[in-house]
């Protein structure tokens, strides 16, 4: 790619057409793989902003990429009209620095993280995982549901909701889309769709225990992805292995760490999830092992993952130019 390439502006449509959860997971695990073989660069910090929102910048570069990220991801709170989160993405020619695209991210956050949550089940849940439950049936809820139906032989899922109704609609909508029973539940009833389940997710907003350890079989993969408190504390702290993405940037933002200060701390680690991808760690030893991941992103996947959706969207002739657009207005 010449260094006098488009600056696009890319659509949340724009960004669906140009990438799709199958490809997303393919560049998802060669993204973490990198990660874990020391070719990636990357950093974030949090923000504060006020009444607990905050502004994540994250950047990342893949070794030999020509297009480095920059992504803000924000979270809002909002007591009366309700939490919400928004995120851009600006990509940067890794040679010249100049900016290449500036990208609408709430969809592809999604999808990038649902392919990523898909790729690590796959590697530590248990020898022929078939029930799933998912607590949150936003939009990070259904591409977990997605990302694992592509990955996975995943027989029946659960979907939880604290709006049941939110569960059924998406139910609806995708059940033509996943070879598998989805069953949406009702959060009273969340104890049997776990007792049941050989993996769990929780990606909510929740801000109380949503899983208790009791309700854990032996063998389940747990996967913790909300900023807020979701697992009651002896799930981590009974589980067989903790795995976590980046320690570093989980300590002082995982809520359930911070209550368990001085009972676990980083030495109770099991392992970071991409030294496990790239094979310098082993994963599960065995199918009863209760494993429990902890992650907020990393940016090995988005690394892999935004070049391809500017190159594709080049490709296929979508978005728009703002270099045509500024020219226009000084005519």
């Amino acid at each position: 790619m010449s260094s006098d390439r488009p600056l696009l502006f890319l659509s949340e449509a724009d960004v669906q057409q140009a990438i799709d959860m199958d490809r997303a997971l393919e560049l998802a695990e060669l993204g973490v793989k990198a990660e874990g073989h020391g070719e990636v660069e990357g950093d974030k910090f949090y923000m504060p902003l006020e009444d607990q929102s905050f502004i994540k910048p994250f950047s990342g570069y893949l070794r030999g990429e020509e297009l480095a990220f920059v992504k803000t991801f924000s979270f809002i709170a909002d007591d009366q009209a309700g939490s919400y989160t928004t995120s851009t993405v600006l990509l940067l020619d890794a040679k010249t620095g100049r900016l290449t695209c500036v990208m609408e991210a709430d969809w592809i956050t999604g999808l990038k993280t649902g392919a990523s949550t898909a790729i690590t089940a796959e590697k530590l849940s248990k020898t022929n995982s078939k029930t799933v439950t998912i607590f949150g049936a936003g939009m990070q809820g259904r591409m977990h549901l997605l990302g694992l139906a592509k990955r996975m032989h995943i027989e029946r899922f659960y979907l939880i909701d604290v709006q049941y109704e939110t569960a059924e609609r998406i139910v609806h909508q995708l059940s033509s889309e996943v070879p598998a029973e989805i069953e949406p539940i009702q959060f009273k009833h969340r104890e049997e769709a776990v007792r049941a389940s050989d993996i769990v997710i929780t990606v909510t907003s929740a801000n109380k225990p949503l899983v208790e350890r009791d309700w854990i079989k032996p063998g389940a993969f747990v996967a913790k992805l909300g900023s807020y408190q979701e697992l009651a504390l002896e799930v981590i702290t009974q589980a067989d292995k903790v795995i976590v993405d980046r320690w570093v940037y989980l300590e002082s933002r995982v809520p359930e760490l911070a209550m368990l200060q001085g009972q676990f701390g980083h030495p109770h680690v099991y392992a970071e999830w991409p030294d496990i991808a790239a094979d310098h760690r082993a994963g599960r030893a065995s199918d009863d092992e209760i494993i429990v991941y902890l992650a907020l992103g990393i940016w090995g996947e988005y690394a892999a993952i935004l070049p391809e959706v500017y190159r594709q969207a080049l490709d296929q002739g979508l978005g728009r130019d703002l270099r045509e657009h500024n020219s226009a207005l000084a005519r």
